[in-house]
């Protein structure tokens, strides 16, 4: 094991920068977990460290950075300790991150492929959803929480998480780091804990849709008309040009908006029969880059998405 320090504002903000090792090394993550960011750059959070370790060799690695002023990142050998992050053994051994903020709010980070699996409030309610047949054994991406579909969606990123006490926010970054141009496609393939009998959709009324059902190969152009949007059946559709923001009502008590910077595209998807055993209790509301984007040698491409309740 290699022992990381690293060095945060108080103990309402916490970082942890790593490589991921399913995605591609053009992928990196850096979290960020905090009440409120803008104290970050006007310096009025207090210096501490914080200490983990991580598997040096199965593990992405912490890397020295000063994204934001008033921060950094230092190495050290000295024993973890738990101050607001850790590193634990999640579900099939596999390592994970889990960080809370003064106000209770919690998530859970597996290092394999960056995916957050976990988004509790301080009520102790998960907004998220983690289908019951994933698999944690790294020979295929976790099928819950918030997923990357990367480098294609449909036929090296950075990730920055931000948790408040009601809202959590995640930026993606894609950056060229070979000598020649490459392209892809992206997604956040989110899935929300709900009520398939009360949950629905508001914001993409006159979005251009792609509706994949019944032929997923072939999808069928159309307009969405409605302003709320239900899930009575299967649902896979691609809404282009989507708006900046769209709200779900999950049927459980909770209206999450979620708003997003650069993504352009939604996705609405829920199985139905297709996964009987659990298609009651989550839908998938997605950003998505579903045009091909094209970086030059050293480029960066940026998205950001912002998750909040009232």
């Amino acid at each position: 094991m290699t022992t990381k320090t690293i060095k945060a504002g108080d103990s309402n903000a916490y970082k942890a920068w790593f490589q991921s090792d399913l995605l591609s090394r053009h992928i990196h993550y850096h979290f960020t977990f905090g009440a409120d960011p803008s104290a970050y750059k006007s310096k009025k959070m207090a210096m501490v460290s914080m200490l983990f370790s991580v598997p040096s060799l199965n593990s992405p690695n912490l890397r020295p950075t000063k994204r934001y002023s008033g921060m950094d990142f230092a190495t050290s050998n000295q024993e973890a300790v738990s101050v607001g992050v850790k590193i634990t053994q999640g579900e099939g051994n596999l390592p994970k991150l889990v960080l809370t903020s003064d106000h209770g709010s919690e998530a859970e980070i597996y290092l394999f492929g960056g995916c957050i699996t976990s988004w509790k409030v301080p009520s102790g309610r998960d907004l998220l959803f983690v289908r019951p047949d994933a698999v944690f054994n790294k020979k295929k991406p976790i099928s819950g929480g918030i997923p990357h579909c990367f480098p294609q969606f449909g036929p090296g990123p950075m990730q920055q998480v931000i948790l408040n006490t009601k809202s959590i926010s995640t930026e993606l970054i894609v950056t060229n780091t070979d000598k020649k141009p490459f392209s892809f496609s992206s997604a956040l393939h989110s899935y929300f804990r709900a009520s398939i009998t009360g949950v629905s959709v508001k914001g993409l009324k006159g979005c251009k849709t792609l509706n994949k059902d019944p032929d997923p190969k072939n999808p069928i152009e159309g307009r969405e008309e409605r302003d709320v949007i239900t899930f009575p059946g299967f649902v896979d559709c691609i809404y282009l040009d989507a708006p900046d923001e769209v709200h779900l009502d999950n049927g459980l008590g909770d209206v999450i908006s979620i708003r997003n910077t650069n993504w352009s595209d939604a996705v609405l998807w829920n199985p139905h029969l297709q996964m009987e055993a659990c298609y009651k209790d989550f839908v998938c509301v997605e950003n998505a880059k579903i045009g091909t984007v094209q970086l030059e040698p050293e480029q960066l491409w940026i998205a950001k998405q912002h998750l909040s309740i009232g």
